[in-house]
This record gives C-alpha cells, sequence and structure tokens, in this order.
C-alpha cells in the first residue's frame, strides 16, 4: 500500500496549489502550499459537488468541516484516486482473513 501524491491548483484560486495525499488506509490529507493550511479527512467524510466547470471537495477534519475547489477534471482524477485506494485497502484486508 503505497500513499499516491498529487498537485493541483485551486480553481477559484489559480495562485493557490493544493498538494493531496492519497492514503490507501482510509485518509486524504491536503495541504494549501502558499497559505500553509493542512486538512485531513476519512474517505467516510469526504464528498464530491459538481458546479459548474469546477467541483467542491469537502472534508472534515475532527468535526470541523473544510473545502476547496479544483478543476472538474482534476477533481474526477482525485475521486478515482480514492477509489483506487478503498480497492486496495479493501483487497488487502480481504487476503488477511
Amino acid at each position: 500500500m503505497i500513499a499516491v501524491h498529487r498537485e493541483y491548483c485551486l480553481s477559484n484560486s489559480p495562485d493557490l496549489h493544493a498538494h493531496v495525499e492519497v492514503n490507501p488506509v482510509g485518509k486524504l490529507e491536503v495541504e494549501i502550499v502558499e497559505l500553509h493550511e493542512h486538512h485531513t479527512t476519512e474517505f467516510d467524510d469526504l464528498s464530491f459537488e459538481n458546479q459548474g466547470g469546477e467541483t467542491r471537495i469537502y472534508g472534515k477534519e475532527n468535526t470541523v468541516p473544510w473545502q476547496f475547489n479544483l478543476a472538474k477534471t482534476d477533481a474526477l482524477e482525485l475521486s478515482h484516486l480514492v477509489d483506487e485506494a478503498n480497492e486496495e485497502y479493501e483487497t488487502l484486508m480481504s487476503d488477511l482473513m
């Protein structure tokens, strides 16, 4: 199980960049580099909402909600990475049983 890292530009602020880590144990970590903001959420608390040409990503860290916007194609890639990490984790757990 290997964490996957990606860099995305925020769609509503193209001068801001998000470093995203998709961890196969069910966590997403996001750092808004220029603002020195760090957010974490469990996959169960992660959601995507399409809004025209962009997608808003919602998460919850210790019951505190956070959000950021990505271009639709970037959000689609992120969604696929999360799905793949979920499948990899489920496969590993079933192999261990």
